[in-house]
């Protein structure tokens, strides 16, 4: 369903241009988020990983999720939109119980 006015003095070929544009800027929009939001996680991880003492069992615990989520970020352009959509929907939720559990 267009929403978009007809007597607004654009062509057709503007609209399509216009909603081609946008649809752009919504796609480009939705990878920052993702982007975001797994980088903000990693970097959780990488500060958790700092603090922890060298080789204990914690700093290798942190270690491991941090190397983790450096592949996500990598990889997370080729996961399938619904992954995509689910990493938007929990990441941030992980994020703050992460910074929640350790005073961060």
């Amino acid at each position: 369903m267009n929403v978009e006015p007809e007597d607004d003095g654009r062509t057709p070929r503007q609209r399509d241009r216009d909603r081609k544009y946008w649809a752009h800027v919504a796609r480009v929009q939705r990878r920052e988020r993702l982007d975001g939001c797994v980088t903000n996680v990693r970097l959780i991880y990488q500060s958790l990983r700092h603090r922890a003492e060298r080789g204990s069992e914690q700093w290798n615990e942190f270690d491991r999720l941090w190397r983790y989520h450096s592949e996500v970020e990598k990889t997370v352009s080729l996961l399938s939109p619904a992954e995509q959509d689910q990493i938007l929907e929990e990441y941030p939720k992980l994020a703050a119980q992460i910074k929640a559990e350790y005073g961060l």
